[in-house]
């Protein structure tokens, strides 16, 4: 009877330590997502009481950090998630995404004249992004305490999200986190990653690397609209020759898809690969001067040349989304701009704005209506005011 009790027990705790199962997750995607907008949530409305799925709590929401990041963590008893906040309005927010020159993918950085060292990737002329790489350097301590706090409640189950720039710090901090010296963290922690219009935070040799061990093992998904400007940053272009006969037949083929765009941006990329390079090292050094004022005496390993990023992560491409016709005023179109609005057979319409196809809330609208469609018919708010 003692021994059936104990097998009793043992099951009703065997889901604490179950691994992450390997393979997309419509139901990891929906609750991601969700959580991805609960900073804009919490700042628009107060709450976000109806948009977290109810069976997970927030436990942990850090101070402003770096150049104006923040992350939070969920629980459930199950799993962990580390969510990400996005970029904000604020100008070093801002500086973060354009601090794009590209750092060693491992090396030492010495903070307030005490040396760190840090790894994101062991390929040889592996590279990252200079600004998201820094802030993963200096948030890592919090994220490691956040990390052995769930441990502790038996939790080594963890996601890592984030939209936008939060999806970038995502995947950095994936590569991080399995990059650790032994005996950092607890070898029981499995990780699993979805990132949601994240931009790219690597060259290819670190994407290579990094697909290799996380996303061809069905661990890190990386979740787009093609019309979303922002994966496509900060610059991506194709190295070899303009014109090739296997590009060709690639084409013909349709292994690789033609696009007119990318091939004009290689055809210009060509002469003025190395000029842009120097002035993206020589603007990066500048703002490593500017981040000094805030953040104190930071001295990274010195920039590369490669300014040539790639993407990373399983790409997941989700429908662009429709953007509503809002008529307007005669009285309405006299306050707005008239890059800003339309005519289509003689009446007047807000035009999209630049960015909408890049809101976190449309993500999350798209997705349960392609993944959970009875969650998406009682939605009382299809689009944001804000975003258009």
């Amino acid at each position: 009877m003692k021994n059936f009790i104990l097998l009793i027990i043992l099951f009703s705790h065997l889901h604490l330590f179950s691994q992450l199962k390997k393979g997309f997750d419509t139901k990891e995607v929906t609750y991601t997502i969700a959580m991805c907008n609960s900073y804009n949530f919490i700042k628009q409305y107060g709450t976000t009481k109806k948009l977290i799925p109810k069976d997970f709590k927030l436990i942990y929401t850090s101070d402003v950090i770096s150049m104006d990041n923040k992350f939070q963590v969920y629980e459930n008893g199950k799993v962990g998630v580390i969510n990400y906040r996005g970029s904000t309005d604020k100008v070093f927010s801002w500086i973060e995404n354009c601090y794009s020159g590209m750092i060693p993918a491992k090396g030492v950085i010495s903070i307030d004249g005490k040396e760190e060292y840090y790894n994101f990737g062991d390929s040889t002329n592996a590279a990252i992004h200079a600004g998201y790489g820094l802030t993963v350097i200096l948030l890592s301590d919090k994220i490691i305490t956040q990390i052995k706090s769930l441990n502790k409640k038996g939790i080594y189950n963890i996601m890592i999200t984030g939209h936008s720039q939060g999806g970038a710090l995502a995947t950095l901090t994936r590569a991080y986190l399995e990059n650790l010296p032994d005996k950092t963290l607890s070898k029981k922690n499995k990780y699993k990653t979805y990132t949601y219009a994240a931009p790219m935070c690597g060259n290819e040799e670190f994407a290579l690397e990094y697909d290799f061990n996380f996303s061809a093992k069905g661990t890190s998904y990386s979740i787009t609209n093609p019309k979303d400007p922002v994966p496509y940053l900060p610059l991506h272009y194709n190295e070899g020759k303009l014109l090739s006969q296997n590009k060709i037949i690639d084409w013909l083929s349709g292994k690789e898809k033609f696009s007119l765009q990318q091939l004009g941006k290689d055809a210009i990329m060509k002469p003025l690969e190395r000029k842009l390079s120097n002035f993206i090292k020589n603007s990066n050094v500048l703002i490593s001067k500017i981040l000094r004022l805030k953040l104190g005496k930071i001295i990274l390993p010195d920039f590369v040349s490669d300014i040539n990023y790639y993407p990373v992560g399983l790409k997941k491409e989700i429908p662009p989304f429709k953007y509503p016709k809002i008529e307007l005023t005669k009285k309405e179109i006299e306050n707005l701009k008239p890059s800003s609005i339309e005519e289509i057979d003689g009446k007047w319409y807000k035009k999209e704005p630049l960015f909408f196809q890049h809101k976190p809330y449309n993500y999350y609208v798209e997705t349960l209506k392609l993944y959970n469609f009875h969650s998406y018919k009682k939605l009382k708010k299809t689009y944001l005011e804000s975003d258009l």
